[in-house]
């Protein structure tokens, strides 16, 4: 198993999303369940960050 970076590696946080939605496509059509853990710590990492950067005046 291979360990991801960390959400906060990323300078903008649209290119850790695209980096994410990246990874999952390749573990999925892999179908390598071995990187559920790392996925699912990453993805924890990313919620946190987009709370962080989240402006809903944006919208």
């Amino acid at each position: 198993m291979k360990k991801l970076p960390s959400a906060y590696d990323f300078a903008k946080l649209e290119e850790a999303i695209a980096f994410y939605t990246r990874t999952v496509a390749e573990v999925t059509k892999n179908r390598d369940r071995s990187m559920h853990d790392e996925l699912m710590r990453f993805k924890r990492e990313l919620h946190e960050r987009i709370d962080r950067e989240y402006d809903p005046a944006a919208l």
